[in-house]
């Protein structure tokens, strides 16, 4: 496009035509293809280039190409005037077509030039880099300018006008004369893709060369060849050979002070003031603004506005730290240090980063330890364990400091997502490295406390903090750390009174401390141990618990109790309390990032949302939570369970079966979610016949239960293990496992173990129709309260099959249609078509397809809205705990009165106590 305009004005009878852009923007190869399509039409082309250089011989650059271009003249000595003849001694290439020598002057000099210029039909003039030339020679193209002809057409590039810096009395290009012209400017992220015919890689190579047309082609030649993934790979980050040459020679050139503002730039990296480039160069800033102009003259800068000048691109920045030398960058780092160092708002982290790399080992060490501090504070964990490996992987850290940094990395690993580089650091630290006892023993602890929380390694952890106790001698609140970390009842397969016993050893070794975080973790597991066996007396506990602690980490520490509280209750069958711990605990760290106790958080509501039958984004939640965290981490457990039990729900027993094998691997030392996992695979295996199979699975994970004596986590495995006893005939052993379950589960306050126990009594009594139909119809109501809808339609749908038996079609269409709208409605296709070819047996005007939707039965969030209006909760502070709008609970509650026949929300607790 450029060049169709340029071709069109020196067309003109008189032409003088100005090409301005920054270097690299194109404009030598514009130059270029203009003389080419000018000689094209037998047009006398003269090019020339200037270079600036320290005393110049005037005109030079414009004697050598007309003594390079003296054949054009032949034949034309007749048609010279005698005023030619001032040539001789500069043009001695045209002595055969010169007149005779006659004196000179200045003046009689640039008249004869432009005589020689003008003696073709038409002269087309390139001057490249003409802001570059020499006084004279730029006083020449002045004269030209302001004398046109029709005989000569000038065409000339130099850097944009602004750009240029005020080292005479004079302008370029020309104040008059000029005809045109044309600013070339960085190439859009369109013209990129026209050249790559990708989108991501044009996106790409443009941030990496800021547009400059020059600096696209390099880039794009440097991954020619490359497949489409490796070239957008190394686009990032390649450094062309010619660039970087051609940038380090032009940067080579620049004044000292000019030089000195842009490696500045370059070293600290991010916008800033001319003065603040100063500083950083060590320079009084006394000739900051030609430095300034220099550096953007040359393409080094840019001018962001308001005071703030940055590196042109990624790869300018490149380039120039390469040709920095490197005590030279030592002191510019050192420079950037102290200038960040004093802001009104400094980052800890960029200074250490600038003391690092000029070498001042103890500044550095000092700024990385605030920087930690920082991210702490700031609920960053993640990133406080990111500075710390990066600092503990620099060989130049000192014996002390490394010691230092490796106990506060193993401390921080109790909010973060700890990843495997983390703990191979730990252990090294923990085993190889030469430290005080009281360090290994502290990284120990922390080092147990990560691998059974996170890892699921429960035997390894327990090892770790069994070998601190020798370390930690006389440091009974760090001990005390370690054995409150064995004590919830739900870590590895030892009894729930081992687990007990290290918590009372816990409350024994903290006992006199003034730590309130330890304090906050102990109070913390004894009030979650006491929910995770379903103690009836733990209520009053829990409302003891702060509501608003003033410490941070008292708030994080009671925000992970409510998430184990909410973790217990969900196993308790506790599920809309359970909802409000989840929404209590994510008040309690609003504001601050804590990953780990997020994805917490984030696996228990999954898992209830499967068990209150809330399915729409479940599958999307659980894969985007396992992305979160890794699908090797012992936190993908519980999604991937609530994503079994979801599909198993769905009739994909392929899927569940894979998803319920690899929750089995990862909760390694969870029993509950074990036990889970176990429950699906038995149920699998009883849904395929494979009855051995599925006996000696059940056998197992009862076998875990009963060793680790807690038996309301046996409620999801229970029923599919007693039917597979039943359906075995092993009728005995049916009823003493259900008996030792009762047992179990007496005095314990967990509705799911008793609604468990309602339906395995109603198993038992199968072969009695009318006992049977009486303990499933309890059992479907236990279910429906809680709500767990699809285990209710399941004991819906034995109720009818009892009905059926005992000839009451009445309460047969009842049960069965009750249940077949919950599967409809949960869409689980398989169940619910099961239900309807009984009812079209019992009942043949059953329509094929029925309405979808619960009918008149209340849906699971209905009733879970429901139970919070009758608590006298507003339609606000029930969607602020359900993290819905107000005005959708307003829709709910309406449904809820219209199904139940009620006049208002007022008589919802005494109807609600009836269900």
């Amino acid at each position: 496009m450029e060049l169709s305009w340029v071709e069109r004005e020196i067309a003109k009878p008189f032409a003088f035509v100005v090409v301005e852009g920054e270097p690299g923007s194109g404009k030598t190869e514009l130059l270029r293809r203009v003389a080419r399509s000018a000689a094209a039409q037998e047009r006398t082309v003269i090019e020339l280039r200037c270079v600036r250089v320290p005393d110049p011989t005037p005109l030079a650059p414009l004697l050598d190409a007309l003594g390079a271009a003296a054949d054009r003249w032949t034949g034309m000595a007749g048609r010279l005037s005698p005023l030619a003849g001032v040539l001789h001694p500069l043009l001695p290439e045209l002595g055969a077509v010169l007149p005779e020598p006659i004196g000179s002057d200045r003046h009689l000099v640039h008249r004869a030039l432009r005589e020689l210029l003008t003696l073709p039909e038409r002269t087309v003039l390139i001057v490249d880099d003409a802001d570059e030339a020499d006084e004279e020679t730029q006083d020449f193209l002045r004269l030209l300018a302001a004398r046109p002809s029709e005989r000569l057409a000038v065409v000339t590039a130099s850097a944009l006008r602004l750009q240029q810096r005020i080292l005479r009395d004079v302008w370029w290009p020309p104040r008059s004369g000029v005809t045109a012209r044309c600013t070339l400017k960085p190439l859009r992220i369109a013209d990129v893709v026209a050249k790559t015919g990708s989108r991501e890689l044009a996106e790409r190579v443009h941030h990496r060369t800021g547009g400059v047309a020059a600096a696209v082609t390099a880039v794009l030649e440097a991954i020619s060849g490359l497949d489409a993934q490796a070239a957008v790979k190394l686009s990032e980050k390649v450094v062309p050979a010619a660039w970087a040459a051609e940038l380090a020679a032009r940067f080579a050139v620049l004044e000292r002070g000019a030089a000195a503002v842009v490696a500045a730039a370059v070293i600290l990296g991010r916008p800033a003031g001319g003065m603040a480039l100063a500083a950083v160069a060590g320079s009084d800033g006394a000739g900051i603004v030609d430095d300034l102009l220099q550096a953007m003259a040359a393409g080094f800068l840019r001018d962001l506005g308001n005071d703030r000048y940055t590196v042109r691109s990624p790869l300018v920045a490149d380039a120039v730290r390469a040709a920095v030398p490197g005590p030279r960058r030592s002191q510019l780092h050192s420079g950037a240090a102290r200038l960040l160092a004093c802001s009104d708002e400094p980052e800890p982290r960029r200074v250490a980063y600038h003391h690092r790399e000029a070498g001042e080992l103890d500044e550095w060490a000092r700024y990385v330890s605030e920087s930690v501090d920082q991210a702490a504070a700031e609920g960053r964990p993640d990133e406080a364990v990111r500075l710390l490996e990066a600092a503990l992987g620099d060989s130049a850290l000192s014996r002390a400091r490394r010691e230092n940094f490796a106990v506060r990395l193993s401390r921080e690993t109790a909010y973060g997502l700890i990843g495997e580089s983390t703990l191979r650091l730990l252990r090294t630290a923990a085993h190889d490295w030469p430290m005080s006892k009281a360090a290994r023993g502290e990284i120990r602890i922390n080092l147990g406390r990560v691998l059974i929380n996170q890892v699921g390694q429960v035997d390894a952890g327990r090892s770790e903090i069994e070998l601190a106790i020798a370390d930690l001698d006389g440091r009974r609140a760090l001990l005390a750390r370690g054995l409150i970390t064995l004590a919830l009842p739900h870590i590895g397969p030892v009894p729930v009174e081992e687990n007990l016993r290290w918590l009372d050893q816990a409350e024994q070794a903290s006992k006199g401390t003034r730590d309130v975080e330890l304090i906050a973790a102990v109070t913390a597991n004894r009030v979650s141990g006491r929910m995770q066996v379903a103690d009836p007396g733990v209520w009053q506990d829990v409302g003891a618990l702060p509501a608003s602690p003033r410490s941070a980490e008292v708030r994080r520490q009671v925000s992970r109790t409510y998430i184990n509280l909410a973790d217990a209750a969900a196993w308790n069958g506790y599920y809309p309390v359970a909802r409000t711990y989840l929404a209590t605990a994510r008040r309690l760290v609003h504001d601050e990032e804590q990953p780990y106790l997020e994805a917490l958080a984030a696996g228990t509501d999954l898992r209830l949302d499967v068990a209150m039958g809330i399915w729409p984004e479940v599958e999307a939640e659980v894969l985007g939570l396992v992305g979160r965290v890794g699908q090797d981490s012992s936190l993908a457990a519980e999604p991937l369970l609530a994503l079994a039990w979801y599909q198993l729900g769905n009739g994909r027993r392929k899927e569940a079966s894979r998803n319920f094998d690899t929750a089995f691997a990862l909760a390694a030392g969870n029993v509950p979610q074990r036990a889970s996992a176990f429950a699906g695979r038995v149920a699998i295996l009883l849904a395929a016949k494979e009855l051995p199979a599925a006996a000696r699975l059940a056998e197992s994970g009862l076998e875990s239960v009963r060793r680790k004596n807690n038996w309301v986590w046996a409620a999801e495995l229970l029923p599919p293990a007693v039917r597979v006893l039943v359906d075995r005939g092993e009728t005995d052993a049916a009823e003493r496992l259900v008996a030792e379950y009762q047992e179990g589960i007496a005095g314990r306050d967990a509705p799911l173990a008793h609604a468990a126990a309602l339906f395995c009594r109603g198993l038992l009594a199968r072969a009695r129709p009318a006992d049977a139909v009486e303990l499933f119809s309890q059992a479907a109501l236990s279910y429906q309260t809680l709500p767990r809808p699809h285990a209710a339609a399941g004991a819906s749908e034995l109720a009818g099959e009892c009905y059926a038996e005992l000839g009451d079609h009445r309460k047969l269409l009842g049960a069965l249609t009750s249940a077949e709208t919950i599967y409809r409605s949960l869409k689980s296709v398989a169940d619910a078509q099961r239900c309807r070819r009984i009812l079209a047996r019992h009942d043949p005007t059953t329509p094929s397809r029925g309405r979808r939707g619960y009918g008149q039965a209340l849906s699971p969030r209905e009733l879970e809205v429901a139970r919070l209006a009758a608590q006298n909760l507003s339609n606000r502070e029930i969607a602020e705990r359900l993290f819905l709008s107000a005005r959708t609970v307003e829709v709910h509650i309406s449904r809820a009165l219209n199904k139940l026949d009620l006049p208002s929300r007022a008589v919802l607790g005494e109807h609600l106590s009836r269900l």
